[in-house]
């Protein structure tokens, strides 16, 4: 029971999620360290740097509003000022280090450095990582047998159910952070493209909450018409449409 709810509540948060939460719980520790530091440790040469730049409390203070951001955004859509706070925060104190290195002041500083620098490397390349959001906790998600792909507002994929796999061919892996036009013969792309254009500049869709009978591209290059339910939402990183697919014929069977 503890596991289920423990993968329950890693599923919620998502890679992006996760991320925030390690460095939200790091950041927390780091402040607690500094503004709970004994004399002794005040004296070596790292935070003395530190103290030279700013007084640790403030030092203290910076990585405590960090770690608070971090974990309050865990469950988030809108995470962004949070990874671009926490990336700040590391690629600072990698900078501080390895300087502090290259003065003298702190000899073995580019060790810390190093490290601080691929950690905010690191939160820098998931916060670019297209998320597969949860399908369930998006408007029109739950297509029972249906298709659903989950796309932004430029047309890329960030979200697609098994029953989309069952009816295009393409795996979560190989979907997600792919344009949607994978999914449309190529005499349709144009099309499509002005119409996502429109919706951008208008900030809203002609054809919401229609069924619109289009033809779709499987994996294999076979084409099949399918009938498609668009819903566009807005989000704080922009307009997401949610499309309800169902196959009109021949791949019926594949999504049940």
């Amino acid at each position: 029971m503890r596991h289920l709810a423990v993968s329950r509540v890693l599923h919620r948060a998502g890679r992006r999620g996760a991320s925030l939460a390690f460095i939200g719980l790091l950041s927390a520790a780091l402040a607690a360290s500094l503004a709970l530091a004994a004399p002794e440790q005040r004296a070596t040469p790292a935070y003395a740097v530190l103290a030279a730049i700013a007084p640790l409390p403030v030092w203290a203070a910076l990585w405590g509003v960090t770690g608070a951001l971090c974990l309050a955004q865990v469950f988030m859509r809108s995470d962004r000022v949070a990874f671009a706070a926490a990336t700040a925060m590391l690629v600072l104190y990698g900078l501080v280090h390895l300087v502090s290195a290259w003065t003298g002041a702190n000899p073995r500083g580019w060790v810390a450095g190093v490290v601080w620098l691929v950690f905010g490397g690191w939160l820098a390349l998931i916060a670019t990582w297209p998320e597969a959001v949860a399908v369930e906790r998006l408007p029109g998600g739950r297509g029972g047998a249906s298709a659903v792909v989950v796309a932004d507002a430029a047309g890329i994929i960030q979200s697609w159910n098994p029953q989309a796999t069952l009816l295009f061919g393409w795996g979560t892996d190989d979907a997600v952070g792919r344009p949607l036009t994978m999914l449309m013969p190529a005499r349709f792309r144009e099309q499509h493209a002005a119409g996502l254009a429109r919706v951008r500049a208008s900030e809203r869709s002609e054809l919401a909450g229609r069924i619109i009978p289009l033809m779709g591209l499987h994996r294999d290059g076979s084409e099949f018409a399918i009938a498609l339910t668009v819903n566009a939402w807005h989000s704080d990183d922009g307009i997401t449409y949610t499309g309800v697919i169902r196959a009109m014929g021949g791949r019926d069977a594949a999504t049940g």
